[in-house]
């Protein structure tokens, strides 16, 4: 018998990631309508804007990141998980989906912050600097976050390979 709580069904689950994949990036959205209105007034000025290239040096380390933090992470709540499941022999195919989509819908949390974080902060460059060049990288972390978008084939697929990758190294 599990300590937990029952768990949302999966299609709740799914949903719950397309509720927090849109808010995160509806939270860029917003803040660069508020910095467009309010944050472009003069001309840029003389000085070498240092927090617009620190900003884009940000948005590039990020994009990097994105793409090794969230899966180390996974990876290894993915393996605590099954070997949980192996030492209580717990085979209930639903419980372990709903553990499954739980770690991924961290991954997609962490790698959609990195993001935003950058995103976030070359708009405040934008803003205290007046360097429209602030929004290049801002739409490029946009993009990626859109193309973060959790669907039900993007989410099998991820579990399928945490699968393989489990089962290839604790082959005994």
């Amino acid at each position: 018998m599990s300590s937990q709580l029952p768990q949302a069904n999966l299609q709740q689950m799914r949903m719950t990631m397309m509720v927090i994949w849109i808010a995160l990036i509806m939270g860029v959205v917003t803040f660069g309508i508020v910095v467009i209105m309010i944050g472009l007034k003069g001309a840029p000025g003389e000085d070498l804007p240092v927090i617009t290239y620190g900003g884009i040096g940000i948005a590039a380390l990020m994009l990097v990141l994105r793409f090794f933090v969230p899966d180390m992470m996974a990876r290894n709540q993915f393996k605590q998980a099954m070997q949980t499941a192996k030492a209580e022999g717990n085979e209930d195919e639903e419980e372990m989906l709903g553990k499954f989509y739980q770690i991924f819908l961290t991954r997609l949390i962490i790698g959609m912050a990195l993001l935003e974080g950058a995103a976030f902060l070359n708009l405040v460059a934008v803003m205290a600097e007046n360097q429209p060049l602030g929004f290049v990288p801002v739409a490029i972390l946009l993009l990626a976050m859109i193309a973060s978008v959790p669907t039900k084939s993007k989410l099998d697929g991820w579990i399928r390979n945490q699968m393989e990758n489990y089962n290839l190294e604790n082959q005994n």
